[in-house]
């Protein structure tokens, strides 16, 4: 019987009842050539149960874990009422992502999903398997360490050790079959010159570790470990495990995947005699080898759900959804509940901002004279943001601090006399999110720009003050690619990439910045230093709270630092351009490009007052009656860019486009880029400002809502172009004004009002990447139902109750 699902075939979307299996869901899928990449080697666990771990199953490797996919969840609170959190969107920067804190994130109590709405993906053209025979079991893990850096299309390493003591490794590949074809051949050749032997691969490849994963399952916490190591330490890691087991005279199963660094130990009962000493040697021989993984940076894990460890106070929080007396910021004497102690503010907190005179002298101290500005010619500097926001009164001062020491010293002491806090980065920001509010102490961030790049773990460890293009050339040195692309990359900060949930046009092959972050650094509001996220695969006991601080643009803690995840660089690319005589039309092909199963690197929208204003303004020859431009991007290896270039350039022919070019060279690329990137430049030529607007639709809507948009437009009287990145539904409406004609200022709110309600219409919201900051804030509440926007205040309390953390932004 097929299970009941909401399946949007065109955006790559389903809704399901958070009691199915996965496997119960890609049997329904499979006809449709789609599946949810979650393959758990343990059977029958619902979705729920695999979120509330966020597991990721036996190709996390490629995949990574269920958080990544989540879109939406449905919930119930202990009195029964229903809460949705999410949406249908990639992108949603609407306040707070309470539904990504839902994977891992059990101890936060949000409430119990119902059902659940989950990105899809097409199922891999071919996959394929090769199962090696190593030395030993340190040998196999570091054969696939050394497979996972060669840049192979892989999807698995499983490694473990048969009834001989030899290391088996399973490396599981998928791709287009040309590559996989050339990719196994090289496989193959790398691990005879390390030594290792091909083995015929059994019927059923994945049984050993399915029964690895029963027996851990099986003997409980007292029993097992469930760890992630850093790759480059895994098998010396592996070889002290072994030594430390027969130090206490006991045998232990060690099995995990190589690409990802995670490691599953078992202790079997026959190890140390049916029934433990009384000594606790199990115990001592667990905490023994949990100290070693400790030492080179190895963190416990959630993929099995065999652990339970005692979470620090400041983890756990008290139902989220109740209704309470929290939903407002408390006064300093009230603290916070107990069941959240770790959020305690000092006693010593002042909320009389009006109590206590600015003490200048101690905030630079902190920071040294040189980085704390307080003349007004200064001051005026940190004041805008790219927006049309005004600062709704004068900062005291600008704090520039050098690292997150001076952060957290600069917090308890504006927490101590109540003095809020903005932080900023470049300011950037289309949503007035960096703009002061009145009184307070900006914190420019700037200075914490260390970049570094862990070629082994592909991970980068930075500083919130780098901007994008900054980790993304460290990264590419290196051969990896971090692949959140904002336009405003150049200048943009790490840190306000992570503030409001950044993306660009990438995004609808590779994900949103909050599908990167596997750590942060942060400041609390009371000045202490918390580090949320194993900083390895994004698999840790408190990931759920380091995602819940992504798209919280500052009002909830101060990130300082960040562990972002890398990507083999992609060898090559190509952009097809499709011109179409109907924006219809050019929705249509979006649709049918996503319905056929295929992900490109990149959508780009133009519409045709958009492609009016750039011919205006280049003169690109383009036709005059073009009513959609539509960019379409492929990336990976040669063999599948050269076989999807030709399926987008054939879907956009069958789509009725009038023209269909590809680049074949470099310069090919830039010309047909040339449009998209003159966007800007061209808008100011029509009118003096604009107001850019980033709402986020189902890209099954996409026709209508701009359909919609014109009429707007013509409703108001004011020009509306539309652009934006169409495979993920993200739309840039840009109105454009002239802020001295009082009657167009006196109809631009009204007419973005009228924007933001045509989004919500079809099921989308107000932001996908820009943030709410000041500027959307007022229509918070038609963005959010009660129930959400009550958790959200809730969560704001809980982090920050005297409402020191950039007030007057992101919740009305």
């Amino acid at each position: 019987m097929t299970p009941p699902l909401k399946l949007e075939r065109g955006a790559l979307v389903v809704t399901v009842s958070a009691t199915l299996t996965p496997e119960a869901l890609n049997v329904a899928l499979a006809h449709q050539q789609l599946f949810l990449p979650l393959e758990p080697l343990l059977p029958d666990l619902s979705l729920a149960t695999l979120l509330a771990r966020n597991a990721g199953g036996r190709r996390r490797l490629r995949y990574g874990p269920l958080g990544r996919y989540l879109r939406a969840a449905l919930l119930e609170d202990a009195n029964g009422t229903h809460v949705m959190l999410g949406g249908p969107t990639l992108k949603r920067a609407t306040g707070y992502g309470l539904w990504r804190a839902l994977a891992g994130g059990e101890r936060l109590a949000l409430g119990r999903p119902l059902s659940l709405t989950l990105s899809l993906c097409p199922l891999p053209p071919v996959r394929a398997l090769r199962l090696l025979r190593c030395a030993n079991l340190a040998a196999a893990c570091r054969l696939g360490v050394r497979l996972d850096a060669a840049g192979f299309a892989l999807s698995a390493l499983a490694f473990a050790r048969n009834h001989t003591g030899a290391g088996l490794l399973l490396a599981e590949l998928e791709q287009h079959g040309a590559v996989v074809a050339r990719q196994l051949e090289e496989l193959d050749q790398l691990a005879q010159a390390e030594g290792a032997e091909l083995l015929a691969t059994p019927e059923h490849p994945w049984a050993m570790w399915e029964a690895l994963a029963a027996t851990q399952v099986a003997l409980g916490s007292s029993h097992t470990l469930d760890l992630t190591l850093p790759r480059g330490h895994l098998a010396g890691f592996v070889a002290q495990a072994e030594r430390a087991a027969q130090h206490y005279g006991s045998t232990i199963q060690l099995w995990g995947d190589a690409g990802l660094g995670a490691l599953h130990l078992v202790v079997p009962d026959e190890g140390l005699g049916q029934t433990p000493p009384p000594d606790g040697s199990v115990q001592a021989l667990l905490a023994t080898i949990r100290a070693l993984a400790q030492r080179v940076g190895g963190q416990l894990a959630t993929e099995l759900g065999v652990h339970a460890p005692v979470a620090p106070p400041e983890l756990v929080a008290p139902p989220l959804l109740h209704e309470s007396r929290a939903s407002s910021p408390r006064r300093p004497d009230e603290g916070v509940p107990p069941a959240f102690p770790g959020l305690r503010l000092s006693p010593t907190l002042n909320s009389d901002r009006a109590a206590c005179a600015f003490p200048t002298d101690q905030f630079r101290a902190i920071v040294g004279p040189r980085y704390l500005l307080t003349h007004p010619d200064e001051l005026a500097c940190y004041e805008l943001d790219a927006s049309i926001a005004q600062p709704a009164g004068a900062a005291l001062a600008v704090a520039i601090p050098g690292n997150t020491a001076e952060v957290a010293a600069l917090v308890r002491l504006a927490a101590t006399h109540g003095i809020p806090l903005v932080c900023r980065g470049a300011g950037s920001g289309l949503a007035g999110g960096s703009v002061p509010s009145p009184g307070a102490l900006v914190l420019a961030l700037n200075r914490l720009d260390q970049i570094e790049i862990d070629i082994t773990q592909q991970v980068a460890r930075v500083g919130v003050g780098a901007t994008t293009a900054e980790v993304q050339r460290a990264a590419e040195t290196q051969g990896l690619c971090y692949p959140p692309d904002p336009s405003s990359q150049i200048v943009a900060t790490i840190g306000g990439n992570l503030a409001c949930n950044a993306g660009g046009p990438r995004c609808v092959k590779y994900g949103v910045t909050a599908d990167y972050l596997l750590a942060v650094t942060a400041v609390l509001a009371d000045g202490r230093v918390v580090q949320w996220g194993d900083g390895l695969i994004g698999q840790g006991c408190d990931q759920s709270l380091a995602q819940l601080l992504v798209g919280s643009e500052g009002t909830l803690a101060i990130i300082t630092g960040a562990t972002l995840r890398l990507i083999a660089a992609p060898r090559t690319r190509r952009t097809t351009m499709a011109l179409f005589a109907s924006l219809e039309a050019a929705c249509a092909t979006v649709e049918q490009i996503r319905a056929a199963g295929l992900v490109p690197a990149g959508m780009e929208l133009m519409d045709g007052p958009c492609l009016a204003a750039v011919e205006a303004y280049i003169a690109l020859g383009l036709p005059h009656d073009t009513g959609a431009m539509l960019l379409l991007l492929a990336d990976g290896e040669p063999e599948a860019v050269h076989a999807e270039t030709q399926h987008l350039a054939d879907l956009a022919h069958q789509g009725g486009a009038t023209l269909v070019e590809s680049a074949r060279t470099p310069a090919d690329e830039g010309l047909l880029w040339q449009a998209r990137r003159a966007v800007s430049i061209a808008l100011t030529r029509l009118r003096p400002r604009r107001l850019g607007e980033d709402i986020c639709v189902p890209v099954t809507q996409i026709a209508a809502c701009v359909a919609h948009i014109n009429a707007i437009s013509t409703t108001y009287g004011l020009p509306i172009v539309v652009f934006g990145h169409a495979g993920d539904g993200n739309l840039h409406p840009n109105i454009l004004f002239d802020p001295s004609d009082p009657d167009e200022m006196a109809r631009l709110w009204p007419c973005a009002h009228a924007v933001f309600a045509a989004a919500l219409a079809v099921g989308g919201t107000l932001s996908g990447e820009h943030g709410i900051g000041s500027l959307k804030r007022p229509f918070m509440a038609q963005a959010l139902s009660g129930g959400e926007l009550a958790a959200q205040r809730r969560i704001k309390a809980l982090f920050d109750p005297l409402g020191l953390l950039n007030p007057g932004k992101v919740l009305p």
